[in-house]
This record gives structure tokens, sequence and C-alpha cells, in this order.
């Protein structure tokens, strides 16, 4: 598949995954990582964040590979990396990495700006703390 298509899975593969459009999803991801993402992303994310917004921002496209920029918001209402639920409103940012094969996401990373959204829920952060 060409990068522009690879983009537009991973497209798919983001608004499918936040409207919860399970059937949808699995059309775009490969069935190891669509069940990891049903059975646990989607459940975790919904116990932690409530008015939830995904959007991606930037995106890079080489080979079978995608990058991008997403910005993540909502409000907390449940435990968040050991926070108590704030009821407060954060946004995050992050790159997420995918892998695509045959127009299916087969690997997914991110690296997300967790200490800033502890930040910004009021949350402290100490060093070899717990």
């Amino acid at each position: 598949m060409s990068t522009e298509e690879n983009k537009a899975v991973v497209r798919r593969f983001v608004d499918t995954f936040y409207r919860r459009d399970v059937a949808a999803f699995r059309e775009v991801t490969a069935p190891d990582l669509a069940k990891v993402a049903i059975e646990q992303w989607m459940p975790s994310g919904d116990a932690q964040w409530a008015d939830r917004r995904l959007d991606i921002t930037e995106m890079v496209a080489e080979g079978d590979w995608v990058w991008a920029r997403m910005t993540a918001s909502g409000r907390q209402i449940g435990e968040f990396k050991g926070l108590p639920p704030t009821g407060k409103t954060s946004t995050n940012t992050g790159v997420v990495f995918m892998r695509l094969v045959g127009g299916k996401v087969v690997e997914f990373s991110a690296i997300w700006d967790d200490l800033g959204r502890i930040q910004q829920l009021g949350g402290v952060v100490v060093p070899g703390g717990k």
C-alpha cells in the first residue's frame, strides 16, 4: 500500500477506536492487536476519562510505518497513574507509531506526556517515590 493509503488506515484506526466502533476497528487492525485494544485499552480509557477527544495533529509515513502526533483530552473520572479521580479536564500530547501490513495496523506503540497530564490534574510526582 502507498504511504497515503497507510495514513488513511491510521486515521480510520484512530477514528473507530475513539468512537468505539468495534466492527470497523477490527477491519483496520490485526486480530491480536484488536483483541488487546478492545479488551484492555478501550475499557481502561472509558473508566478513566469522560468527554474524551482524540485528534491527530500531524502525520508522517515511510514504507509500512506511520507516525502520528496526537492530542488527547478528557475529564478525569477514574484513577490515572495512581492519581485518584479529580473531575478536572486535561490535555495530553504524544506520538504513536504504527506498522501496517496489508491495510491493517499490526504494531502499535506510543509515547505520551503523562507527567504533564498528572501536573495538569494537580498531582505531584516525587522522584523515586511511590
